[in-house]
């Protein structure tokens, strides 16, 4: 089949290269149109039921606009000037096409009451720009005593201010997003140049738009760094230009393919899919490396460009689809997450990598194919003094070192699966940001000084329509409110309950004292002007649902890591629980007794609670007791046993029925869901590429034995990766689970090379494994040290990178390879030596599928190879 494929490669060159720039140029333009994904990552699939309350909480409450905050740290009711200024400024955003509103200590409003309309009217609170210190003082007192506005525009503690601009998520989401949110911010820094003030940036459209814009910038300085270290190296290696441009047209078109694949799938880049081009360009660069050489090295063995071409198809060709694929496998095992940013990730790089064969071997080919063969001089880096001193060295540790081979690894392998157990899984939306970033710095501020900007939202279910404007339910929410007042993580909550406690101080005149909730005995004084209110201005539409069954209580929290934020939801969640259902706790274990315990329980005692339930739940009891005997004392689950079984479950479903459902949603929550989703799936989606790639090498290989050895060699290096982690605290997050994807799928790489050359010379040397191990290194060695060398100053780039994780994964993949390469260049040939004859089987030297061995040549006669061109 091979032998075929370099004859077609070579008789029908042209019209391969006419195909290759047709789907260039498609990909191409495809590329040109590739857009940035601006909002948070995907890291839930669609069915997750943390995603689908979020959908549900803003379809639920016309979420349609997300909040950028601005902060000062100068007093406002100090200075006239400033205040009208930081007023005007207000103004001018809200006119911005997109802003939805602008809420600051400027532009405040204040609830008045129309006894003639009997109705509450909003009004501004500042009608324009003060003229004096005076009436600035005056607006302070009235802004004051609205303690609807405390801690929530302006800290009293030190006098800093807070604007609050929100923006409609279609406007924020278009393709013109850039230039919207660039005319928000060129008002404000003009704020800020006139009044030589720092003005303090954040929220989660601020923050999605900076890491955007970072990624942008990141993107082409990866692709640019990544392509000049691999030029550099190169040419010290080859030490001509030819085969570098070669290798630098391959790595292009690859880049060019993959963002067109992105764009032609309907994808959008992502901080995981703006590494795909780096990677192209690192994992692209092995396969010229080993195609070139092994041209090289064929023509210095007999001469013949032609011989040397199939070749180059037949035994190295093979051998790096067969690598592309493992390594490609590995990434499409992201799609088994569900995780939408993984799958995306996994499909554009497996096509992409795959797609890096065909580049690779079309453009190698038949570009030499057209080339004058090289001067000796050009393949004399074959023979360099410190890679042959190099791989001599391999062969003296093989031979004659194995021994102690076995206890380095051995020992490195205990101390690396220390490091392992000491991993920590976290994970918060800045985190990849060093702390002295202005986005994290920003968002510290804001965090001191107002109790982060964060969303977080807690969904009250009451159970039943016009539920939620009852009284008792009312001072839930208000309690529920507390639990949080006192927690410097979060901060102050808006909801339902402020907005009547709001409204209740306008009914008397904007007597501070009488801000608080409406008592049931004022309730009849105040429905017709709730209800004119709400009807004319929606008052009261963003914290309930139109059926009045659902409430929320807004609130913003840090931006804290995942097990903290576990930490605190374990501490909350029954604290709201305990005030929204206080008989939960009791009831939960009556249940309990009934279903389960075996201990006799005081009848009289169960039945007066019981009977102070719903008419249901009575009925259900008298029904469960119905069959009992009339002693002092019962066996609860007797009875329950004895009665029809459909009496219990009904009582259950009656209990359960009249709890207060509640959800803790938001950003925060999905972001916390995602990564712990994501966290799980690793592990299984490694071990699934792990299992797929084995059973790729069996088909191949035929033989149980030298896949066991093959995936020892290769898990040390993920051992390797998982110490270093735990050693130097780099712990395991959304932006660093590739590494052991990558470092799994290019290390086997480099085992596959090495056993397609171990079992040609198997045949070759006629099962003497000491010659058919050295001559294996001889040849492969050489180019594993090269790919080796490159990969590992290539993911280096990614050093330059200002998200951590991304620098993590390219440090620790840079390290990876070079354990990878000892690993298949010492312990692989040490297993090898090992085992001896158990591992030559017949099974082995006969492959269920011949894709790697395949010796014969073409008939160089049959090819029209003639020059063309003035090229030969």
């Amino acid at each position: 089949m091979w032998a075929k494929l370099a004859g077609f490669i070579l008789r029908y060159r042209f019209l391969l290269i006419a195909v290759l720039i047709g789907i260039t140029s498609f990909m191409l333009y495809q590329a040109s149109g590739v857009k940035l994904y601006y909002g948070l990552p995907r890291m839930l699939p669609d069915e997750d039921p943390a995603l689908i309350a979020f959908d549900t909480f803003r379809e639920r409450f016309k979420e349609e606009s997300t909040v950028f905050v601005i902060g000062i740290e100068k007093d406002l009711f100090n200075n006239p000037d400033l205040f009208n200024k930081w007023w005007s400024l207000g103004r001018e955003v809200s006119k911005i096409d997109g802003v939805d509103t602008v809420l600051s200590v400027g532009s405040a409003f204040n609830i008045e009451k129309n006894d003639s309309l009997r109705k509450f009217e909003i009004r501004p609170l500042v009608q324009g720009k003060v003229s004096d210190q005076a009436e600035l003082s005056k607006l302070q007192e009235d802004f004051e005593d609205l303690p609807f506005y405390r801690n929530l525009l302006y800290n009293h503690e030190n006098n800093y201010s807070l604007m609050a601009i929100s923006m409609r998520n279609e406007r924020f989401n278009s393709t013109d997003r850039s230039a919207f949110f660039g005319s928000i911010l060129s008002k404000v820094e003009a704020f800020e140049e006139e009044y030589d003030l720092e003005v303090k940036y954040s929220g989660m459209p601020y923050i999605r738009e900076m890491m955007t814009d970072l990624i942008k910038q990141e993107l082409k300085l990866f692709v640019a760094l990544t392509l000049l270290v691999t030029i550099i190296i190169l040419l010290f290696f080859f030490r001509s230009v030819k085969p570098v441009l070669i290798s630098m047209t391959v790595v292009g078109l690859g880049v060019i393919w993959s963002l067109g694949t992105i764009n032609t799938l309907g994808y959008e880049i992502t901080i995981l899919t703006s590494l795909i081009p780096p990677l192209i360009i690192v994992i692209g660069i092995p396969n010229c490396i080993y195609l070139i050489n092994k041209f090289h090295s064929e023509l210095k063995s007999h001469g013949n460009k032609a011989k040397a071409l199939t070749r180059v198809v037949t035994r190295i060709g093979k051998a790096t689809f067969m690598t592309n694929a493992t390594t490609g496998v590995g990434f499409l095992t992201f799609t088994f997450t569900e995780s939408i940013i993984l799958v995306e990730f996994g499909i554009v790089a497996f096509l992409s990598i795959i797609s890096l064969f065909f580049l690779s071997t079309l453009v190698i080919t038949i570009t030499f194919s057209f080339m004058d063969p090289p001067k000796d001089s050009f393949t004399d880096h074959l023979e360099k003094n410190w890679i042959t001193a190099f791989i001599n060295w391999l062969k003296k540790v093989v031979f004659g070192h194995r021994t102690k081979v076995y206890w380095v690894f051995g020992i490195g392998t205990v101390i690396a699966l220390i490091g392992l157990l000491r991993i920590e899984t976290t994970g918060n939306i800045v985190d990849d940001l060093p702390t002295d970033h202005p986005i994290v710095y920003d968002l510290r501020w804001f965090e001191s000084n107002f109790g982060g900007v964060v969303p977080f939202e807690i969904q009250v279910d009451a159970g039943k329509p016009k539920q939620i404007m009852k009284s008792s339910m009312l001072k839930k929410l208000d309690e529920v409110s507390d639990v949080f007042k006192d927690n410097p993580s979060f901060s102050r909550s808006i909801s339902i309950v402020d907005a009547l406690k709001f409204v209740r101080q306008a009914f008397y005149n904007g007597n501070p004292e009488k801000y608080g909730l409406i008592e049931t005995r004022e309730r009849a004084f105040f429905a017709d002007y709730i209800e004119n209110a709400n009807a004319d201005q929606g008052l009261l539409h963003s914290y309930i649902d139109s059926t009045e069954q659902f409430a929320r209580i807004s609130l913003q929290i840090e931006d804290i890591a995942t097990k903290e934020m576990d930490s605190l939801l374990s501490v909350i969640t029954p604290r709201v629980d305990a005030i929204l259902n206080p008989k939960r706790a009791k009831e939960d274990s009556l249940i309990s007794v009934i279903s389960n315990s075996p201990t006799p329980v005081e009848k009289d005692s169960l039945a007066r609670y019981i009977l102070k339930r719903n008419s249901l739940a009575k009925r259900q009891f008298v029904n469960l007791m119905s069959d009992s005997n009339a002693s002092e004392k019962l066996d609860i689950k007797e009875v329950a046993v004895a009665s029809d079984a459909n009496n219990f479950d009904r009582f259950k479903s009656a209990v359960s029925e009249s709890y207060i459902d509640f959800d803790f949603t938001g950003p925060s929550i999905t972001f916390l869901k995602g990564t712990n989703y994501l966290v799980r799936n690793l592990f299984v989606s490694l071990s699934i590429a792990i299992l797929i790639v084995a059973l790729l090498m069996a088909a191949v290989f035929n033989s149980f034995r030298m896949i066991v050895v093959s995936v020892i060699t290769n898990l040390i290096p993920l051992l390797f990766t998982g110490a270093v982690m735990g050693f130097f605290g780099v712990a395991i997050k959304p932006s660093t689970l590739l590494v052991f994807s990558i470092a799994f799928g290019i290390s086997v790489d480099d085992t596959i090379h090495f056993l397609a050359k171990y079992r040609q010379e198997l045949k070759h040397h006629k099962n003497d494994i000491g010659r058919s191990v050295n001559s294996a290194l001889q040849e492969t060695g050489v180019s594993m040290v090269y790919t080796s060398i490159i990969l590992f100053f290539g993911f280096s780039v990614f050093d330059s990178s200002q998200f951590g994780g991304t620098k993590a994964l390219g440090l620790l993949v840079s390290l990876t390879m070079l354990v990878a390469m000892f690993a298949n260049l010492i312990l692989l040939p040490s297993f090898l030596m090992t085992l001896e004859k158990g591992m030559v089987t017949k099974s082995f030297q006969e492959p269920l599928f011949q894709i790697l061995d395949e010796e014969e040549d073409i008939e160089l006669d049959d090819l029209d190879f003639k020059p063309k061109n003035g090229f030969e």
